[in-house]
This record gives structure tokens, C-alpha cells and sequence, in this order.
């Protein structure tokens, strides 16, 4: 019998999990290295836009998402001052029917426990836990790749490396790219929270997906878990300067400087914002585009590769989206490692560029101050319905 080419994917996050799950449907067999001894109920609410939900029905999964995930029919854009409504952007049927998938809500954790239970029912993935990579090693045939499990040095012999394990990823330092190559602080902040339904005020409960726009901040809620809870994500420039490499979700936050941050915002933003007992503050990373994220048989996916900032909610879109390029990639070439990788970084990294610059733009007119606002808040309120869609063409009827 042949043996299968073999990919060790670094990370089993929503793009490494997202990847092994491709690239076992095009013939591969994959060993998935989380550094994390435990996959854990951690994270807040996401987005995923057609982008990303197309490609989750493609491997099969739409229908079991939809059981974790709630559809916002609308998305509301308000003013922070005086709460008023400057642009609605229908979801539901309407953009469904227009972008080819839904638009879906969802937790963090409930959508890696969907991948993960997917991954399990494959004979050709593994997850390892509690395994931290050290290094790498190209050879003629193949990768080595040495790591530590439980504090012993192990060591894997595979054909392809993806790198898969986030902002300050091992594989990326191991490649290279420069020592100007570091993560930046952006100069925002992420507030987040998971509000109680019965603690919450009514508004927040409607299914919608809600932003508001103020100066130097902005807010964002939709419910999550069948309504249970509200997702808020309260993002505000600070002169935060330290250096905090803790996971996700583990840095706890001051509720009164949230409070504060917002008290002169329409009441209805600071009720919600009041009802807050517990806040998780999460610094916001940048990164320059590279023009390569590659180097043999190793290439990089999702935040390793281009971390991008929150403003157009395409985290782990992006990541989703560099998971099936793989896959296709793999469907085309086989075993033909290097023409995989050529074909996947010049098919995606133009791609990301695009939308991390993007990212970058909207954080800026979300967060304009008088009297830049009140050209933006003029220009949203003329949009129509169609004209607010087709700006997002680009972003959610992307099929690769």
C-alpha cells in the first residue's frame, strides 16, 4: 500500500483543525501538535461570514454548526452619542441568497469542539495535546520536526509543515522572515464579555448584530448559545505598552475602566455596558504583510501568517479560508510538496493583504473623531440597502 503523504499541522485552532480536516479529504494523513494540554471551553463570539460558512457546509458541517450558531437578520450601525440607527445591512435570506451561505454567530468554543469532534471521526488525523514545537528540519524527502510532550523531546518525520500557531508563532520565527518581523501593538484594546440573557437589557437580545460608532472606540453585541448570552466586544485606543503573552480570554479586565471609557455614550450602550460584571482585556496585535510565508515544505496559516485586526470580523474567516486552499492545493498536487506550497501562498497571500489593510482602513473610520464623523455618519445614512451589500462583495462572495 502507498504510503499517504503526511502534513503535521503546529495548532489546533479553528484554521489548524479547519486544515487537517481538507487536507484528510484530499488523501493526507495528519498529525495535528497543540501546544495547550487541554482544548478547553475558552474564547467569546465570533462572526462568520459566507466566506467562511461556505466552506464549512463544503466539508460537511453547515448542518451541525447551525445547531451551535444563531443568524443575526440584520446588522445595525449606530452613532454612540445619541444612539442613532446610521446604516442597517440585512442578513438572514437576503444575504444568504446574495452571498451563497449564511451568516452565522457562533462560540469560539463551540465551533473547535464541532471541528475536533469532525477531526476525531477521521482515521487519518491525531491530535497530540500538551505538545510545544521546538524546531524544524528540512530534508530531501521530508520535514523533521522536533518538539516537547510532556516534557519529553519527541520527534515527528512528515512531508509537510503548516504553521497554524497564532500571533507569536514558533514556526514563523523559525523561518525567518526577519528580525523586523515581530508583532506590533496596535494601539487598541479588546474589552470582552459574556453577558448573562437574564442580566441583560431587552434590546440586546433582539437577533441582530449591533455596532456602535464613537470617538476613538467602538462596541459590538449580538446573543450568542441559543440566546442564553450576549457577546459584547468593547474595542478602545489606549496607551497600553506592556507585553502580555498569556492565552486568549486570560487577562482579566477593570469593569469601572469600561464604565468610565463609555459613560458620555447613549444610555442604552452604557446599561449594557453597566450590566457587565467581568471583562477579559486583550491587547491588539499588527503585523506588516510579507510578501512570502513559505520556505520549502513549511507554510503558515491564519494569525501566524497574517494577523489581522478585528474592525471587519475576519479572524477566523481568513483562517478558514487558507484551510481550504490547502486542501484544493493538496487535491491538485499530491505529493508534489513544493508546488503545494508555491501554489497556496501565491493563490492567498495577495488575498490577506487585502483584507488586513482593509481592517486597518475601517478600524479608522470606526473610531473618527468631529468632524471627520460626521462626514462618515452623512454618507452612511445615504447608503441604500444594495449599495451597503455590494461594499461587502469583495469580502463575503469570495470563493477562492
Amino acid at each position: 500500500m502507498t504510503e499517504k503523504t503526511h502534513a503535521i499541522i503546529a495548532g489546533a485552532g479553528i484554521g489548524g483543525l479547519t486544515a487537517a480536516l481538507a487536507l484528510a479529504r484530499a488523501g493526507f494523513r495528519v498529525s495535528m501538535l497543540e501546544r495547550a494540554a487541554l482544548i478547553d471551553d475558552v474564547g467569546a463570539g465570533l462572526q462568520l461570514s459566507a466566506n467562511a460558512t461556505c466552506i464549512l457546509r463544503d466539508l460537511g458541517l453547515l448542518e451541525r454548526l447551525w445547531r451551535v450558531a444563531l443568524s443575526p437578520e440584520v446588522l445595525h450601525v449606530r452613532r454612540a452619542s445619541d444612539g442613532t440607527e446610521l446604516m442597517r445591512m440585512p442578513f438572514g435570506a437576503l444575504a444568504e441568497t446574495r452571498w451563497g451561505a449564511p451568516h452565522l454567530v457562533v462560540h469560539r468554543a463551540d465551533l473547535q469542539r464541532l471541528l475536533l469532534e469532525e477531526a476525531a471521526r477521521s482515521p487519518d488525523i491525531t491530535v497530540e495535546t500538551n505538545t510545544e514545537i521546538l524546531g524544524f528540519t528540512t530534508l530531501t524527502g521530508g520535514i523533521q520536526v522536533g518538539a516537547t510532550q510532556g516534557g519529553e523531546q519527541v520527534r515527528y518525520d512528515g512531508h509537510l509543515l503548516i504553521g497554524a500557531d497564532g500571533l507569536r508563532s514558533t514556526v514563523r520565527e523559525r523561518l525567518g522572515l526577519g528580525l523586523g518581523d515581530q508583532p506590533v501593538y496596535s494601539g487598541r484594546s479588546a474589552w470582552r464579555a459574556l453577558l448573562p440573557a437574564q442580566d441583560a437589557p431587552a434590546f440586546a437580545l433582539m437577533l441582530a448584530s449591533n455596532l456602535w460608532l464613537g470617538p476613538r472606540a467602538h462596541l459590538v453585541h449580538y446573543p450568542l448559545r441559543g440566546g442564553d448570552v450576549v457577546n459584547i466586544v468593547a474595542i478602545v485606543e489606549d496607551k497600553w505598552r506592556g507585553d502580555d503573552d498569556r492565552q486568549f480570554w486570560q487577562t482579566e479586565g477593570d469593569a469601572q475602566f469600561v464604565q468610565d471609557r463609555f459613560a458620555h455614550w447613549h444610555a442604552d450602550a452604557q446599561a449594557l455596558i453597566g450590566a457587565v460584571k467581568e471583562w477579559r482585556r486583550w491587547p491588539l496585535f499588527d503585523r506588516n504583510t510579507v510578501d512570502r510565508w513559505a520556505l520549502d515544505r513549511v507554510v503558515l496559516l491564519g494569525d501566524a501568517a497574517h494577523p489581522v485586526l478585528p474592525f471587519l470580523a475576519q479572524g477566523a474567516a481568513l483562517a478558514i479560508e487558507d484551510a481550504a486552499e490547502i486542501g484544493r492545493m493538496a487535491s491538485q498536487h499530491g505529493s508534489n510538496i513544493g508546488a503545494l506550497v508555491r501554489a497556496y501562498q501565491a493563490r492567498r497571500i495577495r488575498r490577506a493583504a487585502d483584507v488586513l489593510l482593509a481592517s486597518r482602513r475601517q478600524g479608522s473610520i470606526y473610531h473618527m473623531a468631529k468632524p471627520l464623523s460626521l462626514a462618515r455618519d452623512l454618507v452612511m445614512r445615504r447608503l441604500t440597502v444594495d449599495a451597503a451589500m455590494a461594499r461587502m462583495d469583495w469580502l463575503y462572495g469570495y470563493r477562492g
